[in-house]
């Protein structure tokens, strides 16, 4: 069974399984192919039996796209994001917007984590 997921106006770039649940999977995503624009993080939940495709739990929008992602392998809750603004940007899922924190240590882009 091959999953999919669209994201409007966004093209994928990193797409990571949570390590504590096979049932969450995030993708780090930009507009414009990365070259100008936002990014979007989409946090997406595995279906169940019987649903089509990956359901939507939790989208942040950001001012650059976003190049990769890992999950913390500490805290369940928590991944990190690499964006083209030069920062690293930790985010907690249950929260409804705004990272966590952000260090804006590099003076180009970010492109893994």
């Amino acid at each position: 069974m091959t999953l999919q997921y669209r994201t409007a106006g966004f093209k994928g770039y990193s797409v990571k399984f949570s390590p504590f649940t096979d049932k969450l999977v995030a993708a780090a995503t930009s507009a414009n192919f990365g070259l100008v624009g936002n990014g979007r993080l989409c946090v997406l939940n595995t279906p169940n039996a019987g649903t089509k495709g990956l359901v939507p739990r939790q989208n942040y929008d950001t001012q650059d796209g976003l190049f990769d992602l890992t999950w913390s392998e500490i805290h369940e809750n928590q991944l990190a994001t690499a964006s083209g603004d030069g920062s690293i940007k930790l985010w907690d899922i249950t929260l409804k917007q705004h990272p966590i924190t952000q260090w804006k240590e590099h003076k180009r882009e970010v492109m893994s984590i």
